[in-house]
């Protein structure tokens, strides 16, 4: 797919995560996630029973490697809220192992509101 379609989901994406409550996360692969950082989208590799691993760039790069399960998830969006995400972004350690991970779909979410 050309760049301009990376662009808009990239765009698509970042307003969605940008609505929800920090440490959430762009559930769209078994292996990884995407989220925002505080002022951009950015990723999560996972590990572990969905533990956070490495972080990577969600880049063109990311956009080339899982562009089907990207537009799948576009197509019915899961989230979940992450506290070693939460942990990690308020800068508090999160190593006590104890994360909890709440998996919300789009449509509840909305409706929340």
């Amino acid at each position: 797919m050309p760049t301009d379609d990376f662009k808009a989901f990239k765009a698509t994406l970042a307003m969605l995560l940008r609505d929800m409550p920090a440490g959430t996360t762009a559930d769209f692969a078994d292996v990884a996630v995407a989220y925002w950082d505080g002022t951009r989208v950015s990723g999560f590799y996972l590990r572990d029973r969905g533990r956070l691993d490495e972080e990577f760039d969600f880049d063109e790069n990311a956009w080339e490697n899982w562009r089907d399960e990207l537009g799948a998830w576009l197509a019915a969006p899961r989230f979940s809220e992450r506290d070693d995400l939460k942990a990690r972004l308020s800068g508090a350690d999160s190593r006590s192992g104890n994360a909890r991970m709440a998996t919300v779909t789009w449509l509840p979410a909305a409706s929340q509101r």
